[in-house]
């Protein structure tokens, strides 16, 4: 068990993770700091600390953000350590009840493409009778998008003229259920602009959800059937819509995650064709760049640059300052009162900049900060991802 934590010895305790850590910015206590956590898991590790209740709960309250990882200068590899301490530990303290109830029927929803779509249209008829609000699962269901219809996505999707570049899409587990319309505008864009698009069959849930509640063998199957879906090789890339699985399938062992690239990364990077205009779109947009494309892909930077070759579009971005939107996979379920109070901070300068649109690059994020711009009266303020504004403002 030692060595299997042997490297929380890198962390020297030196505290400049302090300020970048969401929650120990909420409580100022140091068992909710990454190196208050660390000091816990690292007892453990040596027999001198019991896993009790209260040592799990502090480690279980960690988004894993990984912006401590960001800002550590020894490198200390703090997910992963998290990870491993939840894996060996999962069964010891049980959530509460509501908690696991919320979590299984989102976990059993995003894991059946199916009954995400037949479920659509019984939305709105759960939210008007309570259920949805008596269940705790109704500010999720507020920051769901509107249903959007759409034709078969797997398969091949040639370029629209000449082929310059061929890659392969990634889904997830949440695309028919909330990220529909970004699928579809993903596909037509790079058709657009001459690429060819592979939507594998066989392709799942990236396994982030299992891996952070402590499930490695869930996650690692999970691993298995995407690696076999995908092949051993792609034809340039294979490209995420969702920065959270992006940064899961870049960790992914072997040269798998060497291919993984974020989209707007993707399309960065590329030579547009000349014939490509953007319509002109007067208003004002807001960027926020989810921890995952901040911290871990380090791909934050490309939105914006994307963004601005639209004419007459006002683009501003939040504060490298701005701490995590509290959203995590299903963090804003299982800890509603401190997602909440997270996503009142970013809330709060979303409204001071008073845009048109908020874009950002990872569905948990949009669900989050949609539903809590719902409950603000804000609603006017469209949530989207960022390549959906790109696709229906581009024009060949």
């Amino acid at each position: 068990m030692k060595n299997t934590f042997s490297d929380i010895e890198l962390c020297v305790k030196c505290g400049l993770c302090l300020p970048h850590c969401p929650t120990y910015g909420k409580t100022l206590d140091e068992n909710e700091s990454p190196r208050g956590r660390l000091a816990l898991i690292q007892g453990w590790a040596a027999g001198k600390l019991e896993a009790s209740p209260r040592l799990l709960e502090h480690v279980d309250n960690c988004l894993l953000c990984r912006a401590c990882e960001a800002a550590c200068p020894a490198q200390v590899p703090y997910g992963r350590l998290v990870d491993d301490f939840r894996s060996a530990t999962a069964g010891q303290h049980a959530k509460p009840l509501a908690a696991r109830i919320k979590s299984a029927a989102v976990g059993f929803s995003l894991q059946n493409p199916r009954f995400q779509r037949l479920s659509a249209p019984a939305r709105g008829v759960l939210a008007k009778t309570g259920v949805l609000k008596s269940t705790g699962l109704a500010d999720l269901e507020a920051g769901l998008p509107e249903v959007f219809e759409h034709g078969e996505w797997r398969g091949f999707h040639p370029a629209s003229g000449k082929q310059t570049a061929c890659v392969e899409l990634f889904l997830g587990c949440t695309a028919e259920l909330a990220d529909a319309e970004t699928v579809s505008a993903a596909i037509r864009l790079l058709n657009r602009l001459g690429v060819g698009v592979s939507v594998p069959a066989g392709q799942g849930c990236c396994g982030a959800m299992a891996l952070h509640s402590g499930d490695r063998q869930g996650a690692e199957r999970m691993q298995e059937s995407n690696r076999a879906a995908f092949g051993a090789e792609s034809p340039d890339a294979i490209l995420t819509l969702a920065s959270g699985c992006g940064a899961v399938l870049k960790e992914y062992p072997q040269a798998f995650g060497t291919r993984v690239k974020d989209i707007c990364q993707f399309l960065s990077e590329q030579v547009w064709p000349e014939e490509i205009r953007f319509e002109p779109l007067p208003g004002r947009v807001l960027v926020h760049t989810p921890c995952s494309l901040k911290n871990l892909l380090k791909a934050g930077r490309h939105v914006p640059e994307l963004l601005r070759r639209i004419p007459q579009l006002e683009v501003k971005t939040l504060p490298d300052t701005t701490p995590c939107c509290g959203a995590a996979g299903t963090y804003m379920l299982e800890h509603a009162q401190m997602a909440n109070a997270l996503r009142e901070d970013v809330l709060e300068s979303i409204a001071a900049i008073a845009p048109n649109y908020l874009l950002t690059s990872n569905v948990g994020c949009a669900i989050h900060l949609r539903a809590g711009l719902k409950l603000r009266g804000m609603s006017s303020v469209r949530t989207l991802h960022p390549i959906v504004l790109l696709e229906r403002q581009t024009r060949s």
